[in-house]
């Protein structure tokens, strides 16, 4: 029975970390993309010519 346990926590933690990894890092770019997008507002619609 305990090999059984550590085997399926062996396969999964793989896939839980990818995960995690995965949720950190979308949150990351979407702070940083939102904390960009306001202190360049004004360039931005000066480049697209708005």
């Amino acid at each position: 029975m305990f090999y059984q346990i550590s085997l399926f926590i062996m396969l999964l933690a793989p896939v839980v970390a990818y995960v995690a990894g995965a949720i950190i890092f979308s949150f990351v770019e979407c702070v940083r993309k939102s904390s960009a997008l306001t202190k360049c507002s004004n360039t931005i619609s000066y480049r697209n010519g708005l």
